[in-house]
């Protein structure tokens, strides 16, 4: 695993704001946002807007497309200082608040909408390249 191929995955997760354009095309996730150490993964993350009704869904979006495609654990946190940061760590750091979230983004089809990975993508698993 290495920053090409989070980033590689990385860039089929989108805003469900701006489906057109990938969370690394819209620069909510850089290179400099990703820490690779052994085999875990820690990426962090900003959003388009001070108040952002998906602030914890993109983290969550992050957070299943990694562990999907690498097998590996992967945490997600939004960056330091952003005006939700308080919420949305919490989420992100409460299992129950994280399945729910997850849960109803499956529900209304926001998951399938928003992580839409390619064939390629698809040889990402467990450590080989792409």
């Amino acid at each position: 695993m290495d920053k090409r191929q989070v980033m590689k995955i990385l860039s089929q997760v989108y805003d469900p704001d701006y489906k057109d354009r990938s969370i690394v095309d819209l620069g909510l996730v850089t290179e400099n946002d990703v820490v690779i150490e052994g085999d875990k993964v820690e990426v962090t993350y900003t959003l388009t807007a001070a108040v952002c009704p998906f602030s914890a869904a993109i983290g969550l979006m992050i957070k299943h497309a990694l562990e999907t495609k690498l097998g590996v654990p992967a945490t997600v946190k939004i960056k330091q200082g952003h005006y939700q940061e308080k919420q949305v760590t919490e989420v992100l750091q409460d299992a129950a608040k994280s399945r729910e979230l997850m849960d109803k983004m499956k529900q209304f089809g926001v998951l399938d909408s928003c992580v839409r990975f390619d064939d390629e993508t698809t040889n990402i698993d467990r450590g080989q390249g792409i």
